[in-house]
């Protein structure tokens, strides 16, 4: 037994090693684990009844999980995602105004991806928290056959890949970022089909969600091979500048500006990628004169802003929002509204300063972009696009309702439960905290309030907590954007995802993006029926329509009306595909009339 006393210290290493191999998905961890539990049946009985035996084998334990969190936290590096299929071949040359590029094609050589191109100069050193500036003009011909890193944000860390592992949750591959992250990122990719074209094509550009805090264009659930394939439209995603990175407003900012203005430059960004698009796209065989801006979630606010900002002019021709808008209030984002104010958000960028100990624009640009980050996190509730005077010159919910914004061809929507990814972090269901808060909220208006999100009950409580949400923040904010638009189509999606183990989630925020880019199992592993195919078919069909005509009625296509024509009803997409009554319509009403903060 001596000998096997040796040996069974290494027992809690194996068996630690092979489970964080398990979460950090290495291939080995099976084998491991399994001749950790062969070794375990033969030696462990015995040695455990030895005399300081749970001493010691608590120390190995101990520096098992050290040593094993130490390899997982250090490597394997994260790489940025590789363009195409496996047939490396590059494209034709196509000319841009830096240079020439090639790309890649997929695998059945059917669409041609062109990865990772510059539309601006690094936002790096001197221009961080700048105006974007064109890229530099390059030797030779660019290999635009990898998409670059994402923006700086969070990454995956050992505690979240656990968790991960152990609680799941909708869109998991699209909200933990599997790329390494670089300021280095102002790039953009673009899909055409490798088919000649009789005329040149309408562009689709999207815009990533992520809350102004996380994305990239470079994700698979973003994916324009499939819209592209069919022939008709050109796909474009892009990266830009997200979190404090992006979205900085500081008095010594305003001034060097030369429009007396900071912050947003994260929106400053995407103008410059659409600019990139208008002077470059003709020659990938696509329409300058047709392009249409779509978003989802922050993104779907980044499409509300650029109607609203005169900066956009003649860059957008139509706009696609889904489950997100501008439309909120404009305040302090503590306080619960959209938008800080000019004064709210350079006040946070003095604090950030004060929290780097009172360094200057100056120094906080010669800081490590990590150190920058960290500092900045709480303060995270400010990092988002603000009313500065410049790119904004007033709440983009007032350029709406003056009729000032560019009054383009819009289609929008959300989903029917937009709020249970609350679910993943569940809120307090006190019956009595939570009419105490209901009083203190809406006062007058906290009858009203009640009848339509009661809560006598901890269920009917946390029920209403994510009803209310959902129909404050969304389902109003589509509706009001929608209705002050001339033309406009509204839709309601109400698929639940065929997702196991995640039906709790609805049909959740973000679930019908991998409808409407036809990249179904793209983000999560699903069972996917007859009924989802056709909603995909649907949806795809309805946005490459709205890119080519401005109008996404087509043949085999439910009939869908604009809001002026049908201003009491939507069209529903999810196991029916049919135009219905306006969900909600009591509740948008009572948020459409409330006077106090909306997000």
């Amino acid at each position: 037994m001596k000998t096997a006393g040796r040996w069974v210290p290494l027992l809690p290493l194996t068996v630690v090693a092979s489970a964080l191999a398990w979460l950090n998905r290495s291939p080995w961890w099976g084998w491991a684990a399994v001749a950790a539990l062969l070794a375990a049946l033969v030696l462990t009985a015995r040695w455990w009844l030895r005399g300081r035996a749970l001493l010691r084998t608590g120390a190995w334990l101990l520096a098992a999980v050290l040593v094993g969190a130490t390899a997982v936290a250090i490597g394997p590096p994260l790489r940025t995602r590789v363009a195409g299929g496996e047939d490396r071949r590059a494209t034709a040359a196509v000319p841009t105004r830096e240079g020439p590029v090639t790309g890649v094609y997929d695998d059945d050589r059917t669409v041609e991806v062109f990865a990772g191109i510059p539309y601006a100069r690094p936002p790096v050193g001197d221009l961080r928290w700048r105006a974007p500036e064109p890229p530099v003009r390059r030797a030779g011909v660019f290999a635009a056959d990898r998409f670059s890193a994402v923006p700086e944000q969070a990454t995956p860390t050992f505690l979240t890949r656990a968790l991960a592992q152990v609680k799941q949750a909708p869109l998991e591959g699209t909200l933990l970022n599997p790329y390494p992250a670089d300021e280095d990122s102002l790039t953009l990719n673009i899909w055409r089909s490798a088919r000649p074209a009789v005329q040149k094509r309408p562009v689709l550009v999207y815009i990533a969600g992520g809350g102004f805090a996380t994305g990239s264009g470079a994700l698979p659930l973003y994916d324009g091979a499939a819209l592209a394939a069919r022939g008709d439209i050109l796909t474009v995603t892009f990266n830009y500048r997200l979190g404090v990175l992006g979205f900085l407003a500081h008095p010594e900012l305003a001034a060097e500006s030369g429009h007396d203005a900071s912050g947003n430059y994260g929106i400053l960004d995407q103008i410059a990628a659409l600019t990139w698009v208008r002077d470059n796209i003709a020659a990938f065989g696509g329409d300058p004169e047709r392009v249409t801006v779509a978003g989802e979630s922050a993104g779907g606010e980044s499409v509300c802003i650029l109607g609203a900002t005169p900066l956009a002019a003649g860059l957008v021709d139509g706009l696609i929002g889904a489950s997100g808008a501008c439309m909120g209030t404009t305040g302090d984002r503590r306080d619960g509204h959209q938008a800080d104010t000019r004064a709210t958000a350079e006040a946070a960028g003095r604090r950030l300063s004060e929290r780097l100990n009172g360094a200057t624009v100056r120094e906080m640009r010669d800081m490590p972009a990590g150190v920058i980050r960290a500092a900045a996190e709480p303060l995270d509730v400010h990092w988002r696009p603000s009313v500065d005077g410049y790119v904004l010159n007033r709440p983009p919910a007032e350029i709406y309702a003056a009729g000032d914004q560019l009054d383009v061809p819009l289609l929008a929507g959300s989903n029917a439960d937009e709020s249970s990814l609350g679910l993943l972090d569940p809120p307090g269901t006190g019956v009595d905290a939570y009419r105490r808060t209901a009083v203190e909220t809406y006062g007058k208006d906290v009858e009203a309030f009640l009848r339509l999100y009661p809560g006598d009950t901890p269920g009917q409580v946390l029920d209403s907590l994510l009803r209310s949400t959902t129909d404050r923040v969304m389902t109003r904010a589509m509706h009001r954007w929608a209705r002050l638009q001339t033309t406009a189509y509204l839709y309601y999606f109400t698929r639940v995802p065929p997702e196991e183990g995640l039906e709790k989630y609805g049909a959740y925020h973000g679930a019908e993006v991998m409808y409407a880019f036809d990249n179904l199992g793209h983000d999560g592993d699903a069972t996917y029926t007859g009924t989802d195919h056709r909603l995909r078919d649907h949806l795809s069909a309805y946005w490459v329509n709205f890119v080519l005509r401005g109008d996404p009625n087509g043949p085999g296509l439910t009939r869908w009306p604009t809001v002026k024509q049908a201003p009491e009803q939507v069209l529903e997409l999810g196991d029916r595909i049919a135009m219905v009554p306006r969900p909600h319509a009591a509740a948008v009403d009572f948020w459409m009339r409330y006077q106090g903060p909306i997000a």
